[in-house]
């Protein structure tokens, strides 16, 4: 492959926290046939001003600024731009091992991967917190089928856009969708399936993912965390039809989506709650759908057949409760 260069597509909102670090982790790299693709989706503090001086002082980065808002709409906008043989995506508050590139091109080059993973590490802002090899026994150059990647990977929590290096045939026409804000990750990855020959893996440490407080998996109830159900919705759907063996888990995993939906609810006000009645509602429909997959209750992590069961049966017994239970750990 004559091209060899690797498109680092880096959607960013209000980073000038972390976004100066970031580029430097990625400027860093042993191997240095890259382009930075940042998306600046309209941020209102210092980030412009920072990536333009680093655009000054290294041709490869490139600022480009979507007309929509939203990550997907940014990271979509960085696939129809970029111009690699590879491709990457980097969050704006995260940071890379300097020799991650190199060891991912070493690796496909030599598995034929369609994608190789690295592991992660969990970090606070003061430093990292532990480490995170993807996988229950990953190895470098693993190689593994596109079933083997979802059994093991997405349907085990690694439903992560970031941390992999993507042959940029195999996204093709695969986009995210823009209009779920949580969960695009998940979709993604699940419309790669069916273009996934094979998928390498390493155990190797090369992405550093900070733990943002203010980040949506953090933050108190909004409208569109309903969007982790519908994602997972999705997704069962289509692995229903390609991989129907697989359905009893991931069915599974949207009743427990659910529920921490539900918990999520949970900690607003009474007052609050009522407002929001219809999600309620759905919280209670999902896991009652859910559960009639076969085999979908045996797949429920401990704890959560109970907790599934009064979602189903009396969503507001489970959400006072809750909201009680969380009130007295304060």
């Amino acid at each position: 492959m004559e091209n060899e260069t690797i498109s680092v597509i880096l959607p960013v909102r209000n980073g000038e926290k972390w976004i100066g670090a970031c580029l430097e982790s990625i400027l860093a790299q042993t191997y240095d046939r890259f382009e930075v693709l940042v998306l600046d989706d309209h941020s209102q503090d210092g980030t412009r001003d920072i990536v333009e001086a680093l655009c000054r002082k290294d041709g490869r980065i490139r600022l480009l600024q979507p007309e929509k808002r939203g990550v997907s709409c940014a990271r979509n906008l960085g696939l129809e731009e970029a111009k690699g043989a590879y491709v990457t995506f980097v969050d704006a508050d995260d940071w890379l091992d300097p020799g991650i590139f190199a060891l991912w091109r070493k690796i496909l080059h030599e598995s034929g991967g369609d994608m190789v993973l690295c592991g992660h590490a969990m970090c606070t802002d003061n430093g990292p917190k532990k480490a995170e090899p993807f996988g229950l026994s990953a190895h470098d150059g693993e190689n593994i089928s596109a079933k083997e990647y979802l059994s093991r990977y997405l349907l085990h929590g690694n439903s992560h856009c970031w941390g992999i290096l993507y042959r940029r045939p195999v996204i093709g026409s695969v986009r995210f969708r823009e209009n779920l804000t949580i969960g695009e990750d998940l979709m993604f990855l699940v419309d790669l399936l069916p273009a996934l020959r094979r998928v390498s893996v390493t155990d190797a440490c090369g992405y550093y993912y900070r733990i943002n407080q203010s980040g949506a998996m953090l933050c108190p109830f909004l409208p569109a965390y309903m969007n982790e159900m519908e994602s997972w919705r999705l997704a069962a759907e289509r692995i229903q039809k390609d991989y129907p063996e697989l359905y009893g888990r991931v069915s599974a995993i949207l009743a427990v989506s659910a529920v921490l939906t539900a918990g999520k609810l949970a900690l607003l006000s009474r007052k609050e709650r009522r407002r929001y009645g219809d999600f309620v509602r759905v919280c209670q429909q999902t896991v009652r759908e859910a559960l009639k997959t076969a085999g979908a209750r045996k797949e429920l992590p401990k704890g959560y057949g109970i907790k599934t069961a009064l979602v189903k049966r009396c969503p507001k017994l489970y959400m006072s409760l809750y909201h009680a239970w969380k009130l007295a750990g304060k």
